[in-house]
């Protein structure tokens, strides 16, 4: 079958493959920005991509005439400059004159510049790419069907290969490789007598791509992070890079670096790290040598008060990170030691390459290494452990709210009951928090803990909990039974014996918190007392603190998001205005991008259309129906990555899995509309499968993923393939259904439906993480149901005129 001079097979793998490079694209920029940035940064580029699909819709709009009559010649071009575009935007992005730096962005105001160029820059590739499928989409509107489950087909397909891409390719490099995809798009539809000319192009465009390729620009970390830091130490350097889905690892070498928090001042010994692990630029922990016993000084730190109370021979340690929990462990004797960490990679090297920088510790017979979610891991199990230790609350050097953002399931109330659950009689929960100020770590800690204890009626919650400090942290252990006298008195005199203050204890006095380190600001063990003291204290306390310290749930896990709209004037009065953005960066950044792409969309896709004229009948019925379309299908996509993160374990695989099995399954369903004549009925009845479906969601959804949790990857797949695949499939119909049926009434309005649809799309990705944030996860799926419902409304005046 032919279409025009290009063959259907052809245009379809064209697609296909260009579809492909765009997703591989738009993932592989999260990776970039994760790097040089933060982590959320994701929904920044999710939109930047959809914005470039809506400005293509524009443009074609406007010269659909010029596009169209020049279709053959003019595609094979814009395949192969978008393909050049990815190569080039990420070198020209790490350029002084465009890089911005997320600290900077309230401090300097000329990085609010920088930020918009950078939007404008990666929009670029997106752009052409999306302005070659519109082209080929309004060409071919008789073979739509099978063009868009291309298009959908070759997305999904993307989505998985640039997984095993991050494998094999460094961040820097892999945009060229996406480049060399999006090139072979261009160069499949090259027609005959125009490869003469374009092998001109070909030649140029090999050059450029293998040159990025082997000469790729240094990313740019931003001066504030970790590593960053690190390595303005004198005589540092990175020895070793690894890269992966899981993030970029740097191990840096330097003799200045120390790291022992939680560590007492009556340590006689030097402490001295040679070696330090970094997974995207950001902090993840010491490598530790127990050579001439300097792992010892592990035993003077407020992190082992956990093994001060009892013996502990089954010892969980969630998120791993670089063994320091694994190590406390073995000098403690425990006999069974199970480590979680989720970087896979980063368990390798320890296992592998760096063995002997870490002394070997995850050979150990008595070490069992799990590469799983912290949080998957606690839900599947049905292992009984006597101490279960967490990470260091708080990133080394401060966070400054880069990850308020963040969602850390680790951390929310049904995590810690959960964790209690799975403990031996006499077991302990054991977590550390840096001593921040303002208070918010330690105070949410305990607070999450105390609505735990509230769950289980218990009506004396200081009897379970613990908690000591020295200058610099706080270490709780939480128990499910009250503690004992040994238990009490061994804590006592652990304090005594190495100057820690008791912060928590049954049956002590105030005056034992201020032994030996002395806080300027004691409010701190007042709003602790009144966390345990009721829950009517604490409920006040969350009303009138200035902070967010109510604690986290699943469906609302966002820990570290501690800004509160209603105080932010007395912020800035006790601390200058250009200090509070550093309180919360990564909340004030997603209202930032909001505002931002908002007044972008509406420049590079509304404004233009204007000139154009929306004409005809029945505009607000458009509308509604491809607006509430773009709002509906994005905001399933991003929860459903969301909930399933938690599901596999692993958010990189539940990215590329959730986004597989929906564009796949859209397009199946885009391939099945081929064949049916649009009917405003038969519209009805597919949305409303649809909503069915959102509802099922919302109900049944998170107690699913719950129960099933503990099956294996495999059993999982199928499970998430049933949940997923038939929703998706027919979401997938609506979309070309309508183009069909506005192609047949006022194909003038095409293109301004093309771009409604791009705008509310793009509105919708940052929108659906400002929802997930302020009320969670269930309001995205209610604000779903809610934009399909637009859609049966926009039918039912054609409903009604046909059955009149």
């Amino acid at each position: 079958m032919t279409t025009g001079k290009i063959t259907l097979v052809k245009l379809s793998f064209s697609v296909s493959l260009l579809s492909a490079a765009i997703i591989a694209f738009q993932l592989s920029l999260i990776q970039i920005l994760s790097i040089t940035q933060w982590y959320h940064f994701a929904y920044m580029v999710i939109s930047v991509a959809l914005l470039g699909f809506g400005a293509a819709g524009t443009i074609l709009s406007l010269t659909k005439k010029f596009f169209i009559e020049r279709a053959e010649i003019i595609l094979p071009g814009l395949m192969t400059l978008s393909g050049l575009a990815m190569a080039l935007s990420v070198s020209i992005a790490q350029a002084e004159s465009i890089r911005f730096d997320s600290y900077l962005l309230f401090a300097n105001y000329s990085h609010l510049w920088k930020i918009i160029a950078t939007y404008l820059l990666f929009i670029i590739p997106f752009f052409l790419g999306a302005l070659a499928i519109g082209i080929i989409f309004i060409k071919y509107i008789d073979k739509i069907g099978v063009l868009y489950f291309a298009n959908m087909l070759g997305s999904g397909l993307g989505g998985l290969a640039v997984v095993f891409l991050m494998w094999i390719f460094f961040p820097q490099k892999l945009p060229a490789v996406i480049a060399a995809i999006a090139f072979a798009a261009g160069v499949i539809i090259v027609p005959k007598e125009q490869r003469n000319v374009f092998a001109f192009i070909v030649t140029v465009t090999v050059a450029v791509i293998v040159f990025i390729y082997m000469t790729p620009a240094r990313l740019q970390l931003s001066e504030y992070k970790s590593l960053s830091k690190t390595l303005n130490l004198p005589d540092s350097k990175i020895t070793l890079k690894e890269s992966s889905p899981y993030g970029l690892i740097d191990i840096v070498s330097t003799p200045y670096l120390r790291y022992a928090p939680g560590l007492s001042i009556k340590y006689p010994g030097e402490v001295s790290v040679e070696n330090a692990a970094f997974n995207n630029g950001e902090w993840v922990g010491p490598l530790i040598s127990g050579r001439d016993d300097s792992s010892q000084y592990l035993l003077f730190t407020t992190e082992n008060l956990g093994y001060v109370t009892g013996d502990r021979n089954t010892v969980l340690v969630l998120g791993t990170g670089t063994g320091r929990h694994v190590q406390i462990a073995i000098l403690n004797s425990a006999e069974i030691i199970t480590s979680v960490e989720q970087n896979k990679a980063l368990t390798n090297l320890l296992r592998g390459k760096l063995a002997s920088k870490v002394d070997f510790i995850f050979n150990d017979k008595s070490v069992q290494p799990q590469n799983i979610s912290p949080r998957t891991f606690i839900l599947s199990t049905r292992q009984k452990f006597d101490l279960i230790t967490l990470p260091v609350i708080d990133a080394f050097g401060g966070s400054s709210g880069m990850y308020a953002l963040q969602e850390q399931y680790l951390l929310t109330i049904e995590s810690f009951d959960e964790m209690l659950n799975a403990l031996n009689r006499d077991g302990a929960v054991s977590i550390t928090t840096y001593i921040d100020y303002p208070y918010r770590n330690s105070i949410k800690i305990l607070a999450t803990f105390a609505e735990v204890f509230e769950k289980r009626k218990i009506e004396t919650p200081e009897e379970y909990v613990a908690a000591v400090k020295n200058w610099n942290t706080i270490t709780f252990i939480v128990k499910k039974d009250p503690l004992t006298v040994f238990e009490i008195d061994s804590i006592r005199s652990n304090c005594d014996k190495l100057n820690f203050d008791p912060v928590l204890l049954p049956d002590f006095s105030a005056a034992e918190r201020e032994r030996f380190n002395k806080l300027q600001d004691t409010t701190l063990y007042s709003m602790f007392d009144k966390i345990l003291q009721s829950k009517e204290e604490r409920l006040k306390l969350y009303d009138e603190y200035s902070f967010n310290i109510k604690p986290a749930t699943d469906n609302q896990p966002y820990f570290s998001q501690f800004l509160r709209w209603k105080t932010i004037p007395l912020l800035a009065d006790l601390f200058g205005n250009q200090s509070v953005p550093f309180f919360e960066v990564g909340y004030l950044l997603l209202y930032l991008t909001f505002i931002q792409i908002i007044v972008l969309a509406i420049i590079l896709i509304v404004l233009p259309l204007f000139k154009l004229g929306f004409r005809g009948n029945r505009k607000l019925q458009a509308l509604l129906y491809f607006s509430g379309l773009g709002i509906g299908y994005m905001l399933i996509e991003i929860i459903l990555i969301q909930l399933f993160t938690l599901y596999f374990g692993n958010v990189i695989y539940a990215t590329a899995l959730v986004i597989c099995l929906m564009l796949v399954s859209s397009g199946f369903g885009s391939l099945v509309s081929q064949k049916i004549t649009p009917k405003p009925y038969r519209i009805f009845l597919i949305v409303s499968i649809i909503i069915i479906s959102f509802v099922i969601y919302a109900l049944f959804l998170s107690g699913w993923l719950r129960t099933t949790i503990g099956f294996s990857l495999t059993a999982k797949i199928i499970l998430s393939f049933l949940w997923i695949a038939p929703p998706a499939f027919f979401m997938g119909i609506p979309f070309p259904l309508g183009l069909k049926m506005l192609s047949s009434l006022n194909e003038q309005q095409i293109p301004w439906v093309w771009g409604i649809n791009g705008v509310f799309s793009v509105v919708s990705a940052v929108l659906a993480t400002i929802i997930s944030v302020e009320l969670g996860f269930v309001w995205v799926i209610v604000l779903a149901i809610g934009a399909y419902l637009l859609v049966i409304i926009s039918n039912l005046k054609n409903i009604s005129e046909l059955s009149s």
